[in-house]
């Protein structure tokens, strides 16, 4: 039976496999060339954003994993309830009511709701759903960035813990974890810099070119697959959990790109 980590991953693998079909389409000859560098341009936004959804995902059920697990309020990650309550909080200030009276009617149900389930959270409820406002990110999902999505459920420097997974290993080439792991912050450091250059439009005529982002597909690929064993590894489980055992990840062979 397949955990719901490798379950995110096969979800995520298909949209990125769906994102190279676009890119090899689109490339082929006789496409005229401003249409093949908004394609171009087009798919690396796609593919940030589907990889900040996945890692987003993967840090909820963590955090999931790690609330169903602690048999009291007082065994929580010192920083998760907090983290909660203050997002939650955040989230409700940002509530717009300058619209009509049926709307705001809705919304101070909606409201009254969220902020409902935070409460009883704090009190002590670890049956309420505060995941979504528990874990969204700030910034783009550069190292930091990703690493900060789970540390706030106690997983410290998740980018360092997968970096000695065979999917990472394989990748870059590497015997050793350390370096397998400057590789990755390298690797994700450059994919998130090359999307904030089309994103902001720094350079009107910037285009990533077709190698290129075959190359961040299979890099995310590994990144994705990694991660996905680390936190089956780590993830608190329960008994039955922990008889069944994880599904390691099915890659696609990068010689098929």
């Amino acid at each position: 039976m397949a955990s719901v980590f490798n379950l995110i991953l096969e979800d995520f693998l298909s949209e990125l496999e769906a994102i190279r079909l676009l890119v090899t389409t689109f490339d082929s000859a006789g496409k005229p060339p401003k249409s093949r560098v908004a394609a171009a341009n087009s798919a690396t936004l796609l593919v940030a954003a589907t990889f900040e959804e996945f890692i987003r995902q993967c840090a909820r059920e963590y955090a999931r994993a790690v609330v169903v697990n602690s048999t009291s309020f007082s065994e929580l990650p010192p920083k998760l309830a907090a983290t909660a309550w203050k997002r939650s909080l955040e989230a409700l200030s940002r509530v717009r009511f300058d619209v009509e009276q049926s709307v705001r009617d809705n919304l101070f149900i909606t409201t009254k709701t969220r902020f409902s389930v935070v409460y009883e959270f704090a009190k002590g409820d670890l049956s309420q759903n505060i995941y979504d406002d528990l874990i969204h990110n700030q910034n783009n999902m550069r190292p930091q960035e990703l690493n900060s999505m789970f540390k706030v459920a106690g997983l410290g420097d998740v980018c360092c813990k997968l970096a000695d997974k065979a999917p990472i290993m394989t990748h870059f080439e590497e015997a050793e974890a350390g370096k397998a792991h400057g590789k990755i912050l390298t690797a994700l450091e450059e994919f998130m810099e090359r999307r904030n250059i089309i994103a902001h439009a720094l350079n009107p005529g910037f285009s990533t070119g077709t190698d290129q982002i075959l190359k961040d597909l299979n890099m995310l690929t590994a990144v994705a697959a990694s991660l996905c064993v680390t936190l089956d590894d780590l993830a608190p489980k329960s008994p039955a959990q922990s008889d069944v055992g994880g599904v390691g990840p099915v890659l696609p062979s990068q010689d098929e790109t």
